[in-house]
């Protein structure tokens, strides 16, 4: 595919596959083993449930993995047992169940970011008065939403933690097009399918992304949600990778020039001392 217009991006700094049967760690090949298949299906089965819009019978949920009825149904009910999915008895309908979010808490406590990263994002909050998000690059270039504080605004209807963003949409996808080595292709063969409140026209946002190069963060003034101001930084690996994105966000009538500028400068100073301490997080 081309695109009309240019982009300029730099590679990616290659990651480990999570699919490989063997990883490199410290210069020696580690055997990751062969997948179990009943695991498989039983993440299938609830990854189906994560993404419907109401909650599934046996047979939707058989017909959305391509496994066998009454193999769905057993790992229905092992789950439910479990407590990971929930069952309505009237509507013979399942769903994912509450022990998700305790295990969600578990990644977050375990992974050192309520430790290393949240005290410093409650600061950057209390100090320049806006709520800011914290999101975890993934290799398909979406990003997962890991936390977020502050009382900048009422946050109910725009985060909640484990959401992946659209790719490339809003202040945050403004940083993932700029630094993620994502291809202009790519780029702009996702950028029809973003959602925007009022979305610029192609050409302009690809202005947008040098502009976002050029200054280190990235603006959208209420083009991504109405009425609603969002700065974005990226936040580097020490190796080089773009590894997580700060999202700090406002009423846009709050946000005037010389705030704006404010909270973009508070953001650079959080990314260069969180950089360093991205090895002692656990996030993959």
């Amino acid at each position: 595919m081309t695109t009309e217009y240019e982009i300029d991006t730099e590679p990616q700094t290659d990651k480990p596959d999570r699919s490989a049967k063997s990883e490199r760690a410290g210069g020696s090949e580690r055997v990751l083993g062969k997948p179990v298949g009943a695991i498989i299906s039983g993440l299938a089965v609830l990854r189906a449930l994560h993404r419907a819009q109401r909650p599934q019978r046996a047979s939707e949920v058989a017909r959305e993995t391509g496994l066998h009825r009454g193999t769905a149904f057993n790992i229905l009910r092992t789950f439910q047992r479990e407590g990971l999915v929930a069952y309505n008895e009237r509507d013979q309908t399942y769903s994912v169940g509450i022990m998700v979010l305790e295990l969600a808490h578990g990644v977050l406590r375990t992974s050192g970011l309520l430790d290393v990263i949240r005290p410093e994002m409650f600061s950057l909050a209390e100090r320049v008065g806006v709520t800011v998000a914290l999101a975890k690059v993934e290799k398909s270039y979406d990003l997962v939403l890991l936390d977020f504080v502050g009382g900048g605004f009422r946050v109910d209807s725009y985060f909640s933690v484990g959401r992946r963003s659209p790719r490339f949409s809003g202040a945050s996808g403004l940083v993932m097009a700029a630094f993620s080595g994502a291809t202009p292709e790519l780029i702009e063969a996702a950028y029809g399918q973003t959602e925007w409140f009022r979305q610029p026209p192609f050409e302009e946002y690809v202005q947008r992304i040098e502009l976002t190069r050029t200054r280190g963060y990235a603006l959208d003034s209420g083009d991504r949600r109405r009425g609603l101001t969002q700065i974005a930084v990226p936040i580097f690996s020490q190796a080089g990778p773009l590894e997580l994105v700060l999202t700090a966000a406002n009423f846009s009538y709050t946000m005037t020039e010389q705030k704006i500028a404010e909270v973009a400068e508070a953001m650079l100073a959080f990314a260069d001392r969180m950089s360093p301490e991205l090895g002692r997080l656990r996030l993959d």
